[in-house]
């Protein structure tokens, strides 16, 4: 789980910015909130601002973060630092994680140069009870300097000496990222070192970051179990969908938008982990989900004879003997099937964290409205976090969200960017927030001059 995520001198941000997942003061709705002995965390933000504020470089920022841990650090950052001040180009910038992994918190950081993509320092700490912190290792490459917690043992000590010394000035990877990359069998024994492992797949399985236009790749869809979520969840949303099911496809239609090259390979690869399960005996569905703009597509392979089955995603409507395929349906229905994973995720049980950008792209308000209230209705009992960008003031409705799950980017006169949470307003919770909000109370929108008057009168 998210706790906060703090960013400095990345995009539009130039000074530190905190996004915190905290719960504030707030006391209803308490169901939306994982609780512990000693922390309330939220399981839903919107985060608001006009075009152009910095809501979607917070999404990129950690985005960026993540990339770099889980691969290497991207190669067109070059010109990522915040370039409202020139001395930026050769100063750090700053991403740090608060997560809470089962019963630990742990903070996780790094500064990089992004001009130069150097990594200045690297750091992991576990938060005590206490709120003191325990020192994992902290690193500094340019220094040749790492430093680790003086209580491992002797023989973990070693390990991490071993693996430290190999990189120890190499700014160009993340020691985290390192002790990730074909260690597996490490983590078996090692004990003391499972934290490493377990935080770097927090951001690699758990962390999900989703743009307008980029399509999620819905595994969940593999599972006949989660198409009936799915179905369960499409019709409490009103599309005019009775079902989603799979019928047969073929590989014509796969070759329609898929290199020869690229299809035979990875039919190749199926075919390859098929056999490598049934000589292991392992009792596995091997199979692909292909998802692209206007296509999804499943592959299936058969067990017994190696051959690949192609189905495809259709919608039967309400009117008997009408269904549609996916590039048939509207950009609504599309995104909204990329969306659904959210309901099923929060039904299933599952611990991930969404952020999904723009998440009002393409939806009716009151669809946006739908969906965000299902989510919080199935996530009730789920530990589970979305965090959105939006401008869609529909939202901003105490009868649906609690204050401190409503946020805002806002940027000044000189393109700088900073956070803000509703927590700072002190508003009755019988008061229609949407229309103050429109009206540039909290920030976040934009201000128009005396041409273009912003009017709001009260129907």
């Amino acid at each position: 789980m998210l706790i906060r995520f703090t960013v400095k001198n990345f995009l539009s941000f130039n000074e530190e910015q905190e996004f915190s997942m905290i719960s504030g003061k707030v006391r209803s709705k308490m169901h939306h909130l994982i609780k512990d002995r000693k922390l309330s965390l939220l399981k839903f933000a919107a985060i608001y601002g006009a075009n152009a504020s910095g809501k979607s470089n917070l999404v990129a920022a950690m985005d960026f973060a993540r990339a770099t841990i889980v691969r290497e650090i991207p190669i067109d950052i070059m010109n990522k630092y915040c370039r409202i001040n020139s001395e930026n180009k050769n100063a750090p910038s700053s991403f740090e994680f608060e997560i809470k992994l089962a019963d630990k918190a742990y903070v996780y950081g790094f500064d990089i140069v992004v001009s130069e993509s150097s990594i200045h320092n690297e750091w992991l700490y576990q938060l005590n009870q206490n709120e003191t912190r325990r020192e994992i290792f902290a690193r500094e490459p340019k220094n040749e300097k790492v430093i680790f917690n003086k209580d491992f043992t002797k023989e973990t000590r070693h390990i991490l000496e071993t693996y430290s010394n190999n990189m120890i000035s190499n700014d160009s990877v993340l020691f985290l990222t390192e002790m990730n990359r074909n260690k597996g069998d490490l983590y078996k024994n090692e004990k003391e070192l499972l934290p490493l492992n377990e935080i770097y797949h927090w951001f690699k399985d758990q962390l999900v970051i989703n743009y307008p236009d980029q399509p999620m790749t819905p595994s969940y869809f593999m599972d006949d179990e989660n198409l009936t979520e799915v179905n369960a969840a499409v019709s409490s949303l009103g599309l005019g969908i009775k079902q989603v099911r799979f019928a047969d496809g073929n590989m014509d239609e796969l070759q329609k938008f898929l290199s020869s090259t690229f299809l035979k390979k990875m039919l190749e690869d199926l075919k390859k982990k098929n056999l490598v399960c049934k000589k292991q005996g392992d009792e596995v569905k091997v199979g692909v989900m292909l998802r692209g703009e206007r296509e999804m597509f499943l592959l299936n392979v058969d067990p017994e004879t190696q051959e690949i089955k192609v189905q495809k995603i259709v919608f039967d409507h309400q009117k008997e003997g009408i269904s549609f395929e996916v590039s048939e349906e509207s950009d609504g229905t599309r995104r909204v099937l990329d969306l659904i994973e959210l309901l099923v995720s929060a039904k299933s049980g599952s611990k991930k964290v969404y952020v999904i950008d723009e998440i009002n792209r393409r939806l009716h308000p009151n669809l946006t409205y739908q969906l965000i209230a299902k989510y919080l209705e199935l996530a009730k009992d789920t530990e589970i976090q979305l965090i959105v960008t939006t401008h869609e003031a529909h939202l901003m409705d105490f009868k649906l969200l609690r204050r401190d799950e409503i946020w805002f980017v806002d940027k000044n006169m000189d393109g700088e960017s900073s956070l803000s949470s509703f927590e700072e307003y002190n508003e009755r919770f019988d008061k229609k927030i949407s229309r103050s909000y429109l009206e540039g109370k909290y920030r976040g929108v934009p201000l128009f001059d005396e041409y273009f008057p912003m009017n709001l009168e009260e129907k």
